[in-house]
């Protein structure tokens, strides 16, 4: 029987406890509704407590509705409770990725109200295969070989052992009803491609056990990756280190890494510890190994806009941590946020009575006010006068400073025509002074987080 089939997997893979409350996604499918009926039938014996939670996608009104309704019936008639609820999709991106991470934020949210310990679908052994087949074209690594994993954090998926085949017949067998979905049927998508075509062309053609052994690809992937997972883990500790814009990775070992190490240290890094998450593509990787094996200091490998690798003596700084503020256009008495870590505000003030110097705080004419007043990042090139000074470089007077030079590409400057105004904290120009005569004048202030920016400081012993 099945159920005692799925009843050795859970055991084996140690899925389930006895006593558990169990949240089971339904959708009103062939899949899901056999996963309800065979966990039904498992529960005296697990002494289970089982909730049903489906979620209309609102995708197709009328078969979403037939399905709701479906699922209605089919717990009533079991007696398992039910809870729903309808998603609002947005009409951009993705909508299949969209409305996956939108339905298992909702069945987190209602595994907690109804006090469930665990979330199960009904993933089987032949979306496993169909898994791997599209990872093994998409060219993945041994990562991604791995496939979908029984059990990850809250999430169960005991059917992972049992085809389609075998679910098929029970639900047939039974007489147990469910929906179609034809959207399941349109080969446009791959997925449903390698499941309509390429796999039943394999199994034609000399390869009838493909979905089984695809599977098991998976299962040994994932064991060779957790054997080396914790040697991975060690070396990342050693390489990699917190660092005030990111991290910083010592160049020396790493260089002294064979190649095949350090490619792989170099992946996992970008997965397990790049807070950006986003993929670097296999020929990037290969072009960041080759900088870094050859790159003397000063040089610079950049992935993208927020991220850099820079060579320093015998490490690496690698800036993920800083954030860029765009191009602002600040308008008079507004405060701007111009990022995580720096915050400008414009203030009408009266005319003070004795003058501070207050790099942080400066006072300008109200004239200032008619005129568009930017903030933007300092760029090489630029310059700015000061009272009673002929012109200066803003990277010198930013090297003066002792702005690290992690910051330096990220410090806002504030521009009138493209003249520089004031930099923040360092100095201000000769323009738009306060006269004797005037009673109020613009009172501009920039406020810095000085515990992100010490940090850096203090890394680089200014």
């Amino acid at each position: 029987m099945l159920a005692h089939k799925v009843h050795r997997y859970i055991t084996t893979k140690k899925l389930l406890n006895r006593g558990e409350k169990i949240l089971i996604a339904l959708s009103g499918g062939r899949d899901s509704v056999a996963l309800l009926y065979l966990l039904h039938e498992l529960a005296p014996a697990w002494e289970w407590d089982l909730v049903a939670g489906h979620v209309n996608h609102g995708l197709r009104p009328g078969a979403d509705n037939r399905e709701s309704d479906l699922c209605r019936k089919i717990t009533q008639e079991l007696g398992i409770p039910l809870v729903e609820g309808k998603l609002t999709i947005p009409e951009k991106g993705n909508l299949e990725q969209i409305a996956r991470e939108l339905r298992y934020e909702l069945l987190a949210t209602w595994a907690k109200e109804k006090e469930c310990t665990v979330i199960v679908t009904a993933h089987h052994l032949d979306d496993q295969a169909e898994t791997i087949l599209y990872r093994l074209l998409k060219g993945s690594g041994l990562r991604g070989l791995q496939g979908i994993h029984p059990a990850v954090q809250n999430l169960r998926r005991p059917l992972l052992g049992i085809t389609r085949q075998e679910i098929d017949t029970y639900c047939l067998t039974r007489g147990i009803l469910f929906a179609e979905d034809q959207s399941n049927q349109d080969e446009s998508f791959t997925r449903n491609h390698i499941r309509y075509t390429l796999l039943p062309f394999l199994k034609g053609t000399g390869f009838p056990n493909v979905s089984f052994h695809l599977a098991k690809l998976s299962e040994s992937a994932t064991h060779m990756y957790h054997a080396l997972e914790m040697y991975i883990q060690e070396d990342l500790n050693s390489l990699f280190t917190p660092h005030p814009v990111g991290f910083e990775m010592d160049l020396k070992t790493w260089r002294r890494l064979d190649e095949n190490r350090q490619m792989l240290l170099l992946k996992e890094f970008f997965v397990r510890m790049d807070s950006h998450k986003s993929h670097v593509s296999w020929e990037t990787l290969q072009q960041l190994a080759a900088f870094l094996r050859e790159s003397e200091k000063g040089r610079s490998f950049e992935i993208d806009s927020n991220r850099k690798w820079i060579v320093e003596t015998t490490s690496v700084i690698i800036t993920s941590g800083i954030d860029t503020g765009k191009i602002t256009l600040w308008q008079p008495g507004k405060t701007i946020q111009w990022t995580s870590w720096f915050r400008l505000t414009w203030e009408t003030a009266s005319v003070p009575k004795t003058w501070e110097v207050n790099p942080w705080e400066e006072y300008f004419a109200d004239d200032l006010i008619h005129i568009k007043v930017y903030i933007r990042g300092w760029k090489p090139g630029d310059r700015i006068e000061p009272w009673g000074e002929g012109k200066h470089l803003v990277s010198d007077l930013l090297k003066d400073a002792s702005v690290p030079a992690m910051i330096r590409p990220h410090y806002p400057v504030v521009v009138v025509n493209d003249d520089i105004l004031w930099i923040p904290g360092i100095r201000r120009s000769k323009e738009y002074p306060v006269l004797p005569t005037s009673t109020s004048c613009v009172k501009l202030t920039g406020i810095l987080k000085k515990e992100y920016y010490d940090k850096v400081k203090q890394k680089f012993n200014h």
